[in-house]
């Protein structure tokens, strides 16, 4: 059998995740962690895209050719067209208005450790990092294999979201938000964005007596499983208020399951028994999973986005 690489970048403000996946596996030998430099004017940034192309393709195992290049890339970005809209964010700002897609090939041709290892069709696409963490866990093994309507969350710094129907995303439809994004529900003084993500954990810690600038959520954390009633009360709290601000778009499409992912989702077993609960006397058929890994899911889905396992559902 012909060998077949797909190499996906998982792109943050500090970190670039990044690994092989061959032949519908992730390779875990090639999986790393690189600085974003998300700093660098246009130019240097695109080598630097390239060579960790380069590293990870090197670690891959494999001679073969890259089939692809596929990146989860932070918002806000024009996906379909590969063209950057973050402006004014302190991050990658260098990139604004230009088709990162077309610079990133060109430096990867120009480069003498990728030029010649690029397969006749290779591409470079784009997605939301929340949406391949969802086809991730759609496909073998994960979390929403065989569901018939999943909603997938990614919750650490902020909230990323995606519904999926038959394993496939759905984007622009009446009974799903546009693009699957819920971060921008209205709740209280703010939106979901602010509530459900890492600085919404630390907001309640000041109602518990806890200093959120001494103490970090994996800190937090710590004390509720060593028993401490404030962080246990906390995370409950928080398991309850995301209920409160997703039960009514979650109940509009109706789904069997919502998995959990991201930074955040560490301590699941701290908030999602609050979440789970009251999401079941609105929702009886939904169940609550938490991925067993967020990267790894990315990752996969990354590869199954590349390899056509991704029409989007757009009615």
């Amino acid at each position: 059998m012909k060998s077949s690489v797909v190499i996906a970048f998982d792109v943050g403000g500090t970190q670039i995740k990044a690994g092989a996946v061959a032949n519908g596996k992730v390779v875990a030998e090639s999986v790393g962690h690189y600085d974003s430099m998300a700093e660098l004017a246009a130019g240097p940034m695109m080598e630097r895209f390239a060579a960790i192309f380069a590293d990870v393709l090197d670690k891959s195992g494999t001679d073969a050719c890259a089939d692809g290049l596929g990146i989860a890339f932070p918002g806000p970005f024009d996906y379909e067209a590969g063209i950057s809209r973050i402006k004014g964010l302190g991050k990658f700002d260098a990139l604004y208005g230009l088709s990162v897609g077309k610079l990133l090939e060109e430096a990867l041709r120009a480069d003498g450790r990728t030029g010649g290892r690029l397969a006749p069709r290779f591409r470079i696409a784009f997605e939301n990092d929340a949406a391949l963490f969802g086809l991730g866990e759609a496909g073998p093994g994960g979390a929403a294999e065989g569901a018939d309507r999943a909603v997938c969350l990614t919750i650490g710094t902020g909230l990323g979201s995606c519904f999926l129907e038959s394993g496939r995303l759905v984007k622009r439809r009446a009974d799903v938000p546009d693009e699957g994004w819920l971060y921008t529900v209205p709740y209280e003084d703010g939106i979901a964005d602010d509530f459900i993500s890492r600085r919404g954990v630390l907001r309640l810690a000041a109602r518990y007596g806890f200093d959120g600038a001494d103490a970090d959520v994996r800190d937090l954390a710590a004390l509720a499983d060593a028993g401490n009633d404030a962080a246990l009360r906390l995370f409950e709290h928080f398991g309850n208020r995301m209920a409160s601000i997703l039960l009514p778009p979650l109940l509009r499409f109706r789904p069997d399951l919502v998995v959990l992912g991201g930074q955040i989702s560490k301590s699941a077993h701290l908030f999602a028994p609050a979440f789970r609960n009251a999401l079941a006397q609105a929702a009886p058929q939904a169940e609550v999973a938490v991925s067993r890994d967020t990267l790894a899911s990315t990752l996969l889905g990354v590869h199954g986005f590349m390899t056509g396992r991704a029409d989007n559902e757009k009615m």
